[in-house]
């Protein structure tokens, strides 16, 4: 009968280690298995506290941070030396220090008896499990200390796995730190701020903008809604000699167009009614500096042909005005609209546009630039991250998502996602499950492998593993620009000669002679 009890509790017991990765959670389960099945009064698993050196006693129905030093009491002893110690009768043991408290009067009819045996890890005793069982002279106490060496045998290998999981958890947690600081650090030096990225596109955009910005040539930004078109007219006005000058800007499509007007160019006094007073118009305010006109498509045709004078005579007039003004302002301006397609249907003069177009840069979309995803979303997140106070951290299974979703609203729908799940999360981590109802509705979310497919649209993409990948793009391009020279590759990566050997050996990156 005994035989058969302890059958079945093995199979509760370890059905209960090998499903469950939280191991004081396993242990409690553990305990409730054993005081059901046996009808032991108390039963606790005491480990070694890694940082004081003494085991600590945890289960079901123990009082609080009861801890034993090596060789002190029964349980002590089990953990100096290694071995199963049985106490028949818990009352007639001088050793036993009862740190539960136990009623031990030895006029009491109840008897306990009192079985610890080690929990090895090895040869290594890391705890130990212990019973107190009612004395019952029908049942040998030698079969309750076998069956109970079984279960610490079971708990030892456990918790040796256990410890090995959340070394390699953490170490990889480190890693996965490490390497997000140095993408941070490899990928956002492009040498203007808060333009964040490192695809092929976005250097080359960087490159032009460093031509251009010392010059006082007039910029056209093309790009879809929300690339950050006006950060690139801010770069362009702070890499230039005007930058101590003002940076005025103004969105065309935004104000009406009998006020878009007065607002470029300003009014007299008497003007029209209301004008009590003279009023400066966003030229003349950027006098020395920059205007950005963004949406520049949206600007009536009326006005284009005076934004035409300004162009060609450095000069503008006041509405009420007589007197031109001569200003000294570099013009940047930005469209999501197709301008030549415009001039062809007569809605944006042609002689404006070319006049517009002496440089063009064209900003691709963020789905044309995956690349630039990864440290973006590191940079809001340390943004946001400050600004509400929080240390939120991301999961792999997120990064994917955010990487294969095609972002229609560009940069600005990329901020603007990061900010809201920033501010809505509870927990440490942001996963697939935080991301807007709106997003989810449109993707597949993975729920086993990062391997898993993602279905953005009609198509169904890989997964990219894109931490390994800009780690191991990032040890290249270093490598390249030292002429494969291991130590200065690792300067300029900010990591240690020895590392970069590693990683090159992990991606089996070929070394040219």
């Amino acid at each position: 009968m005994l035989e058969k009890i302890q059958l079945s509790a093995l199979y509760e017991i370890s059905k209960t280690l090998s499903s469950n990765l939280d191991y004081e959670k396993s242990v409690k389960y553990i305990t409730n298995i054993l005081r059901n099945f046996f009808n032991y009064e108390n039963v606790f698993i005491t480990y070694v506290d890694p940082n004081t050196h003494q085991l600590k006693v945890f289960g079901n129905t123990l009082p609080k941070d009861i801890k034993y030093k090596r060789g002190e009491g029964v349980i002590g002893k089990v953990w100096k030396y290694g071995v199963a110690i049985v106490v028949p009768d818990i009352s007639k043991e001088k050793e036993f220090l009862n740190k539960l408290n136990r009623k031990l009067d030895e006029s009491s009819k109840k008897k306990i008896s009192f079985i610890a045996v080690p929990i090895k890890s090895g040869n290594r005793v890391i705890g130990v499990l212990a019973v107190d069982k009612p004395l019952d002279k029908k049942e040998s106490l030698d079969e309750h200390t076998k069956f109970l060496t079984m279960v610490s045998a079971l708990l030892g290998h456990t918790i040796k796995l256990f410890n090995q999981f959340n070394k390699e958890k953490e170490k990889l947690e480190k890693d996965k730190e490490y390497l997000q600081s140095q993408i941070k650090n490899i990928i956002s030096k492009t040498g203007i701020d808060k333009i964040i990225g490192r695809s092929k596109k976005l250097l080359e955009i960087i490159e032009i903008i460093k031509d251009v910005a010392p010059t006082s040539a007039t910029v056209l930004l093309i790009g879809e809604s929300g690339v950050g078109k006006e950060v690139f007219a801010k770069a362009i006005h702070e890499n230039s000699t005007r930058k101590d000058k003002p940076f005025i800007k103004i969105n065309c499509a935004a104000i009406p167009e009998e006020l878009l007007e007065s607002e470029l160019f300003g009014y007299e006094k008497g003007a029209f009614t209301g004008a009590t007073s003279t009023k400066k118009g966003k030229f003349e305010l950027a006098n020395g500096g920059t205007i950005f006109l963004d949406e520049i498509g949206d600007m009536p045709l009326l006005l284009q042909s005076k934004l035409l004078r300004v162009l060609q005579e450095k000069e503008i007039e006041r509405l009420g005005g007589t007197k031109p003004i001569k200003i000294d302002v570099r013009i940047v301006a930005a469209t999501n609209k197709d301008l030549e397609k415009m001039v062809i249907e007569g809605t944006f003069r042609e002689d404006l546009y070319y006049r517009l177009n002496v440089i063009s840069v064209y900003i691709p979309p963020l789905r044309e630039r995956k690349e630039d995803i990864p440290p973006l979303v590191y940079y809001f997140l340390e943004k946001f991250n400050k600004e509400y106070g929080k240390n939120l951290k991301i999961t792999d299974e997120l990064m994917e998502v955010l990487i294969n979703y095609d972002w229609p609203g560009n940069v600005r729908q990329l901020q603007n996602t990061l900010e809201r799940m920033v501010i809505l999360a509870k927990g440490e981590y942001l996963t697939p499950e935080n991301l807007p109802t709106d997003i989810k509705r449109q993707i597949k979310i993975p729920k086993e492998s990062k391997d898993t497919p993602i279905k953005v649209g009609k198509k169904i993409v890989e997964l990219p593993k894109t931490v390994e990948q800009l780690e191991r793009e990032a040890i290249i391009k270093a490598l390249e620009e030292t002429n494969y020279v291991i130590k200065k590759a690792a300067e300029k990566l900010g990591m240690t000669p020895r590392q970069v050997r590693y990683r090159i050996e992990k991606y089996k990156i070929p070394l040219k002679k």
